[in-house]
């Protein structure tokens, strides 16, 4: 069923996407559905869900320090870009939800809390290292990570869809460049 979402996200918004039409993309009765969700918003919470797990999973490459920060980062990042070049048109729906569901907007929130979390926890490390001078780790990770949300929905989120590779760069400039300086870039 996510694939069917996500197949009928590329034409449309998710407001526009009814129950039926997922169910019929899926080539799922729609007694099928109600087995697993309880309506759609309930099937974007387990695509958040999913999600959230993955973009976790790429994070784990630059939060685990290897020895090697930026790397590490580009790592991250180039995987980060990836799943919002796959599945950008959900998490666009995901982010347009959350603005007006109350419980969509906890969950996204929390992800962003969690991916923040630990981004501070590795700047703080970083900082102990010598390896970067950042004087207010949990502000810089929440700028960035929101930075990264928007511009990767804004590339990936609807048509014309940008080039991931120029993406990632871009990324890896502004990341690299704050956390551990511009000479570094």
């Amino acid at each position: 069923m996510l694939d069917a979402a996500q197949e009928l996200l590329e034409d449309r918004s998710w407001s526009e996407i009814s129950l039926e039409e997922i169910a019929a993309t899926a080539e799922v009765a729609r007694t099928a559905f109600y087995r697993y969700f309880e309506d759609r918003q309930q099937l974007l919470n387990a695509i958040l869900d999913d999600v959230g797990l993955e973009l976790e999973h790429v994070a784990v490459n630059w939060w685990q320090d290897s020895g090697d920060s930026i790397t590490d980062l580009r790592r991250s990042l180039a995987g980060l870009t990836k799943i919002f070049a796959e599945h950008g048109r959900l998490l666009q729906a995901i982010s347009d939800t959350a603005r007006y569901d109350p419980d969509m907007g906890r969950r996204y929130q929390a992800l962003a809390d969690r991916l923040i979390a630990a981004t501070t926890e590795r700047i703080e490390k970083d900082i102990e290292q010598g390896a970067s001078r950042v004087s207010e780790p949990r502000e810089v990770a929440a700028a960035l990570i929101w930075m990264n949300e928007r511009y990767l929905l804004a590339s990936f989120g609807r048509a014309p869809l940008s080039d991931p590779d120029v993406v990632t760069r871009a990324l890896a400039v502004i990341w690299v460049g704050a956390l551990y300086g511009p000479d570094v870039v």
